[in-house]
Order: structure tokens, then sequence, then C-alpha cells
């Protein structure tokens, strides 16, 4: 693939004259020596008189106190992507530049001013030049919206080339593609190793970071970085490299008819069907989900050629959008995740002014506020309604078909007529839909609504774990984010990672996001009671930092909650079967139902008004499994519980590798102990219930411990199974097919005084 601009090859002569004065390379830089700050420059090499001269230039380039550069050369036979990765396994600088061999620093400042840019923690990646959209080419050249500076070779010297303007307040634009001859990153993320070439890789890369929720930045300097040193500005793109990530980001582009200066959607998610995607207007400003419908008829434009890197019209992930439906939009439209359209529904955020003289259309001016239409998560819209203007339509929503829609509708209100108006709300309090035949009586309704608080509350307990942190609480966020009727909490036991930074930035975007940060580092156990204590949901749920919900669960969790209020625990049995719900009471019962499976915190919806009633909450907290114990305790004052039988995380969940126990004394001394401690369970329930956690648990569960090399103790196994299971029938089956899981070596001594304690029995 080639650029679109041209250059001659560039003599070494040509350049500044401060290249011509080396400083000494980072290996033996005094400052690296001394324990100054390191930079890793990957250099791509192609050329040996090329890479010669791009040494030169960075050694020239002018670096803050106490840095150094380490040079890593790349090779182009080779992986680009899997030489990084093999490489940032090495390096601990946070700052890596990449570099080709085929462009040199231009500007002593270069290195400096990168590093300026990298003081925004929200900046994750920066380079020379890139651009806000992409052709369905895959060149990020061909794109109307480039942005950055680069010297050329041009009749005999280096000419500036510039896009995008810059001024006296902006040295940086916001980009969403970088040109791979030069850039850095601060944040390190993994890259894929499915692409051979370089040129994709980097974009991959690009929508990763993105995805990662960092901010991807061309600098517009007063003096250039970097000029390329030959003729033309080719990038290694692969026919296999493009049909890869065409695949995986734009794969509605795939049967195309190829339009070279056609631009891709802004994004696209997996599993979207938007065939009518090619009579779009303006689709590098538009934005669709994952799993979203968009019927072929389907028309999204915008009026005006006015995309600055953010999409104008954003449509969430599992949207469905029926026939002959229109977005049009001038400042912004957004359809949060799992919104329903009708079809012939017209959704536009602007009118065109009507007190002219018999102006044709498109001379007319518009009417429309910044803000924009949004419409919140889960909201239904009828056929053949219309949204105009600035409106607001909340969670939960509905609009009935042939409303005109031209005022805001609250959350879990349903709206009809023209103009629209509320006619029923959702009382939190009452737990049903109330009519509400005027403004008062809605005005009652929502007033009631905040002062009852939330129904649920998601709460996370973490520690030093913001990359698993991060992922799990997007899962949740995307399907309840400014949800009035949940109540997203993290419970922070005192991180010292970036933690703190990732919820903040969530909460300029979503109110129903709150943050607690322990003083001190409490364990696990005392942070379960911590967010317990410190939710405001009626109902809550304490989650793992890698708990990652599935599309749509705590939205069946919602309105089972509605269904079925009152019961103390609601338990998310997992099974991958349809979903369907059982509703029971009592200890006995909800031990044959969910037994062991109750060892899962993320798996139990806790009544909240049921805690403080416990006399000793952490009475067995040294278990590692309070939850046990208090799902036992609430039962015990409400014995009401509702199975939800489904699959509720995705794939993928629970990845933190466990460390630091032992298994058999927490998953079976424990775990018996406090059942046995309920002297009101029978034997003969007893008995199936630790066969039940043999057969489906602590086998599989060994299993991986052995394989994968776990930091658990097995330390005592056969002595506390003799001790549990001992007196059952089955007793040497169990002993024998722990030995033919766990290595000789562990089972040592312990076998021979289980022998011992057999014989003499």
């Amino acid at each position: 693939m080639c650029g679109k601009m041209n250059a001659r090859e560039m003599a070494p002569a040509e350049l500044p004259s401060h290249l011509q004065q080396p400083m000494t390379e980072g290996a033996d830089d005094p400052a690296a020596s001394h324990g100054g700050r390191q930079i890793a420059v990957l250099m791509r090499q192609t050329q040996e008189a090329h890479y010669a001269l791009c040494v030169a230039s960075l050694q020239a380039a002018r670096l803050p106190a106490g840095y150094a550069l380490e040079i890593f050369p790349l090779t182009a036979a080779q992986p680009y992507a899997k030489q990084v990765n093999e490489i940032l396994s090495r390096t601990t600088a946070k700052v890596k530049i990449f570099i080709n061999d085929d462009v040199c620093l231009t500007s002593p400042l270069a290195i400096e001013q990168m590093l300026e840019i990298f003081r925004e923690e929200d900046v994750g990646m920066a380079g020379f030049l890139g651009s806000r959209s992409l052709s369905v080419s895959g060149n990020l050249l061909e794109a109307p919206d480039v942005w950055g500076a680069v010297r050329m070779p041009m009749k005999g010297r280096l000419e500036e080339i510039r896009f995008g303007k810059a001024d006296e307040q902006t040295f940086t634009a916001d980009v969403r593609f970088l040109c791979p001859s030069f850039f850095a990153t601060q944040i390190d993320l993994p890259w894929d190793e499915s692409y051979e070439g370089q040129y994709y890789a980097v974009l991959a890369h690009c929508r990763a970071m993105e995805e990662y929720g960092k901010r991807i930045a061309a600098p517009l300097p007063q003096e250039i970085w970097c000029a390329y040193q030959r003729e033309n500005i080719s990038f290694d793109a692969g026919e296999e490299d493009r049909r890869r990530y065409f695949a995986a980001y734009h794969p509605y582009a795939g049967k195309a008819p190829f339009v070279k200066a056609r631009l891709t959607l802004y994004a696209c998610g997996k599993d979207a069907r938007v065939e009518g995607w090619q009579s779009f207007s303006h689709p590098e400003g538009i934005a669709v989900g994952a799993r979203t419908r968009m019927h072929e008829t389907v028309l999204c434009r915008l009026l005006s050629d006015n995309f600055e890197g953010e999409p104008r019209i954003s449509v969430g992930d599992d949207c469905t959008i029926d026939a002959y439906s229109t977005l049009t939009a001038h400042n912004r439209i957004v359809l949060e995740n799992l919104v329903t359209v009708g079809a012939n529904v017209q959704i536009k955020d602007c009118a065109r002014i009507e007190e002219d003289l018999g102006l044709a259309a498109e001379e007319r001016g518009l009417l429309g506020r910044a803000c924009g239409i949004h419409i919140g998560c889960a909201a239904e819209i009828g056929a053949n309604v219309v949204i105009e203007g600035a409106v607001q339509i909340g969670c939960g929503a509905r609009v009935r078909a042939g409303s005109v829609v031209k005022s805001d509708v609250p959350a879990y209100c349903i709206a009809e007529g023209s103009p629209a108006h509320v006619v029923k709300a959702f009382s939190s309090r009452e737990g049903k839909w109330l009519a509400t035949p005027d403004e008062a009586a809605l005005a009652r309704v929502l007033e009631e609504r905040e002062k009852t608080g939330p129904l649920l509350a998601y709460a996370f307990i973490t520690y030093n774990r913001s990359q698993y942190l991060r992922k799990s609480l997007r899962s949740a966020l995307q399907q309840v984010g400014n949800d009035p009727l949940v109540e997203v909490l993290v419970s922070d036991n005192a991180s010292t990672d970036e933690t703190r930074t990732l919820v903040k930035e969530q909460q300029k975007r979503y109110k129903n996001l709150r943050y607690f940060c322990n003083e001190k580092n409490i364990g696990a156990e005392g942070n379960i009671h911590k967010a317990i204590e410190r939710s405001r949901g009626e109902y809550v749920i304490v989650a793992g930092d890698d708990d990652y919900l599935q599309d749509g669960a705590l939205r069946v969790v919602l309105d089972n909650i509605r269904k079925y209020r009152g019961a103390a625990l609601f338990h998310l049995r997992k099974e991958n079967v349809p979903r369907r719900v059982h509703e029971d009471a009592g200890i006995i019962p909800y031990i044959a139902y969910v037994g062991y499976h109750m060892t899962w915190i993320g798996g139990v919806v806790f009544r909240r008004e049921l805690y403080p009633l416990i006399e000793e909450p952490q009475k067995y907290d040294y278990t590692g499994m309070p939850q046990v114990y208090l799902q036992l305790e609430m039962l015990r004052k409400n014995p009401k519980f509702v199975i939800l039988y489904g699959m509720f995380l995705t794939e993928g969940s629970g990845e933190r590798t466990p460390s630091g126990f032992n298994f058999a004394e927490t998953f079976i001394k424990h775990y018996l102990d406090i059942l046995m401690a309920a002297s009101e369970i029978p034997a003969y329930l007893l008995s199936d219930e630790k066969k039940r956690l043999m057969d489906e648990l602590i086998y599989d569960c060994l299993q991986k411990i052995v394989r994968y090399q776990h930091d658990l103790s097995l330390d005592g196994i056969f002595d506390i199974v003799r001790e549990y299971y001992g007196e059952e029938p089955y007793y040497e089956e169990v002993v024998t097919k722990i030995e033919g899981i766990v290595p000789t070596e562990t089972i040592g001594k312990q076998r021979k005084d289980r022998k011992g304690a057999v014989n003499g029995s």
C-alpha cells in the first residue's frame, strides 16, 4: 500500500545542522547507568543507510534530564507484532517510540514534545500523522481528515506538508488511526500477533487503545518533528492482513463494491447487521454497536460535513431499528444499548426554520441545540413516531406508536399523543406502573422514585486489579449506565494502581456510578461487608472485579426483582439453558437447589435490609466465604428465595488466577462447617451435598490447579477428606480419584498416613 504523498531520496547532507552532533546512545548514556528513565525505541530496519541516519537523528534529539534512549531493532522480514510483544516483555520503559528507518527526526524537540503530550494520562498513543476516519481501501492517507505534519524531500529541499489547522490553544488533535512510520505509546497493551505486517497491526492497536479508553493524538507543532528519506511512502500492508482487519472491525464492508474514496463507519460492533450502510451520508460519523440490527431500508445521515472525531450518530449494542426509519443529525443522536425502534420512525435533532419567504429547504436555517437527542438504555419507540429537536428519553421509557415527541420523557415512563405526554410512570415504592393524568401526578411519582432509591446495587470489590475492573465495569455500565433504578458501586480496598482514576473517568459519564476507597486493605471478606453497607439498593450483588456480565444480564435481574420483590435472596444459577425462574422458601430447599453454587459471591442478590438484622455478620470471615453464612442467616429472617437459571457471565470471566489459600480447607472444610452449623439440615441432604460438591466442583478444580500450577496449597487434603467423607460409602472412590489427579510428590506422607488410619479403624 502506498500513500498519496511522494518524495525523492534524501541525502544526509540535507538534514538540519543539529544532526551533525550526535549524542551518546541510550545504553551508554550516563543517565541510564545512574537509574535514569529509559525510553525504548523500536526501530524497523529496511536499509542500512536509512537506518544509520535514523539512529543519528534520534541521538541528536534533546531529552529531559535523566532520560536515555534504549534502541531495539526490528527486522522487516519477521512478523511485526510478534517482535514488538517480545521486546515489550524485555523492557521496563514506560514510553515506547516506534519508528521506521525511512523516517528521521528533523526537530531536536520531537521526543521532548512527545513526552509533554503524555503528561495527559488519558493519552495512550501519539504520532506525527493520523486520521479521524478510514477509507474502505484501508489507507488512512486517503481520509479527508488527516492531521499532523511532515517534511518531504521535493525539488532538492525539504518541503513542509501540514494537515489540520493549529491555533494558540491547540497543540494536538485527537485522531483514531496513526501512520506507522513514527509514533509512541505510554500504555502497554498486547499486540495482536495474527497480523504479519506492520500497517494493519498498528491500526488494530489503535482500535485496542481506543477500546481501552485512551486517546490517540497527533501534534500540530510549529517545528515539524520528522522527515521521510525516500520518494514513496509505502506501508507494509498485505491483503491477508487487510481482510483480517476488516473482518474484525468492518465486516459489513467485505461484500461492498470497492469505492476508493468511500469511508468506513466510525465503528461497527461484532455481529451487527447494517446492510444499508452504503446509503448513509458521512458514514465516518456514524457508530453502530455489537449485535445491533438495522433494516436495510434504515437511513442514517449527517446533515453537514461536521465530523470532528466523535460520532454524531451513535447506536448502541443490541439495538433494533425497523424498516424505513430515519436518523438525521445536525448535532448528535445517541441511542444507548437495547433500544428498540419501530418501523417508519423519524428521529431528527433539528428542524428547518419555518418563518422564511419561500426559500428552498437546503437554504433555510436549522433550529436545534447542541445537546441533540439522547435515548436511554432499553427504551422502546413505537412505529410511526416522530422525535424532533433536543429531546432526552430516559432509560426504560416507552413511546407509543404514532406519537410526536418534542419534549423530554423521563426514565421508566410511557408517553403517547401529539405532542407526546406521559400517561404512566413506574413507581419504585409500589413496584408497578401508575397512571399520571397530569404533571402534578407525574412529579409525585418521580419525587417518590428519587427518595426510594435504586432497586438494585451492583457493587464491585477490587484491589490493584484495574486491568480487570476496566472490563467488568464496562460490562455493567453498558447495560445500566445512568439508570435511576440501578446503582453501580466500586468498593476499593486501598488500591495503589489506576483504579481511582479509572472510576473517576467513568463517573463523568455515568451519574449512577459511586466510588469508595478504604483507608487500608481490610481483606476481601471485610470489603464484602463494606460493599453491602455502602450500597443504597434495595437489593445488592457483590461482584468480583473479573466478573464480566452477559449483555442484558442485569436487565433480567432487575425485572425479576420487580416480579418477585420481597424475597430474601435471588440466586443466579449458572446453567447453559434458556433462562427460567424457580420460586421457593426455606434453608433446606435452598441448599437442595443451590448447594455449593452459593460460594460464588457474584451469583447472590441480597435483600439489603436483612443484613443489619444479622447479629454477627463477620462470624465466618475467617473461612474466606462469609457469603455462605450471610445467605443462610437471611433465609432465617425471610425464607423466600428465587433462583434465576441461565448464563449471566461471559466466557473469560474469572480470568484472575486464584492464589494464596488452602484449597481443600476453604472449599471442603470451611464450606461444610458452615452448613453443618445450620443444625436443621438433615443428614441425607448433607450427604447429597458432599457428593455433589466433590463430583461437580472439587475434582475439576484439582485438575486445573495441577495443570496450570496455581499458587494454591493442597496441604492436608487427605486428612480433610477423611474427616468429612470418611463415613460416606463412596469414601474410597473419592480418595482414589484424588490420588489420580494430585501428583505423587504432593501426596507424599499423606497417603501413608491415610492407609494407616484406614487399616487401624
